[in-house]
């Protein structure tokens, strides 16, 4: 959340379709289970994997939107976080965090005027949204950022990083936006892999073994990645109407792994077209493996000492069991294919 994240719906003056644009009613309770949490909603959340039979981690309800306008706090809270990325429309920023001084509540207000609010103990979160505000959108802040946030404020360190299943061990891919994690992920599905979770890679230890929860069961896809990889942009639905990504089902097309997975290895991916014989894979030496994955991890921007401790420890342990290693993919989109295939060959080497 630190940067404008590829997972959060493009601020646009195009508006959802009219089923999207209705306003919330009708509460209908559903469970669902993402990132080793078990979330009860009265928001239909589709990207989410279903659950049931588990105690309740965190309930979503959606309230009527009041308070403060954008861009400005209400009495009794606190400024606690503004985003680089701004809304191209309005020059303000995409997005800003308040926490009340009375509660430690959180409220995160999006500049399209979506905004939630999370307790201090990341239990409940309400969701309040303009009358004209697609839910669809709604729904994509859930299971993207907004339980990203949740997670860190659990304690739960995730990494900025899609997740795959290979030979039954879970490989990080970790980057920045547009290093190609999501891409990889997708063509490792088509391959016969499993996808993890994209984006957002929660981590679980138990004493040495780190291990990576389940996310939501799809990928998000640019319009030029779908086309390369299935012929067209138009071969996968949007996840809305002010949306440009495209949506990959993974359930329906037999590609996730669901539950948590041993961790096998990392792979900082850079698109960097400097490097003259990628695809390929380097070594990474610890103290570098260290400052990249502190670089990467979710929301790292959003809490200072309160979990830094924490997040030194999770890194530390993932370095000190897995191997870390660098992979150029070539940054150009016809290479993907290659470089899945020098991934694939590195790891059973190894």
């Amino acid at each position: 959340m630190a940067d404008h994240d590829p997972k959060v719906p493009a601020t646009t003056s195009r508006k959802a379709d009219a089923n999207a644009k209705k306003p919330f009613e009708a509460p209908r309770l559903t469970v669902y289970g993402d990132y080793g949490l078990t979330l009860e909603s009265d928001l239909p959340l589709r990207a989410a994997a279903p659950a049931a039979g588990r105690p309740i981690d965190v309930t979503f309800t959606m309230e009527p939107l009041t308070g403060s306008a954008p861009g400005t706090r209400s009495p009794g809270e606190a400024f606690w976080y503004q985003s680089d990325w701004v809304d191209d429309r309005s020059g303000a920023p995409g997005l800003v965090i308040y926490r009340s001084l009375h509660t430690g509540a959180f409220r995160i207000r999006y500049s399209d005027g979506v905004e939630f609010l999370i307790d201090a103990d990341g239990r409940h979160i309400a969701g309040r949204a303009p009358s004209d505000a697609s839910l669809a959108d709604v729904a994509c802040y859930v299971t993207g950022p907004v339980l990203g946030f949740v997670l860190r404020l659990r304690g739960v360190i995730a990494l900025h990083a899609s997740a795959v299943e290979v030979a039954g061990r879970a490989i990080l891919l970790v980057g920045d936006a547009r290093a190609g994690k999501s891409t990889t992920a997708a063509v490792l599905a088509t391959m016969g892999c499993k996808v993890i979770t994209e984006d957002i890679a929660a981590l679980s230890i138990e004493q040495e073994t780190v291990s990576v929860r389940e996310g939501c069961p799809e990928i998000a896809l640019r319009p030029d990645a779908v086309a390369q990889l299935f012929g067209s942009a138009e071969a996968l639905p949007r996840f809305s109407d002010t949306w440009e990504k495209r949506r990959l089902d993974l359930t329906e097309m037999g590609a996730f792994s669901s539950g948590t997975v041993r961790l096998g290895g990392v792979y900082m991916l850079t698109n960097t077209d400097s490097v003259p014989n990628a695809p390929c894979i380097t070594a990474l030496s610890t103290g570098g493996a260290m400052v990249e994955l502190l670089a990467n991890v979710y929301g790292n921007r959003l809490f200072h000492d309160e979990l830094r401790m924490r997040e030194l420890d999770t890194v530390h342990r993932v370095v000190r069991s897995v191997p870390v290693r660098v992979a150029a993919t070539g940054a150009e989109q016809r290479l993907i294919g290659r470089f899945c295939e020098v991934l694939l060959d590195d790891l059973h080497r190894a």
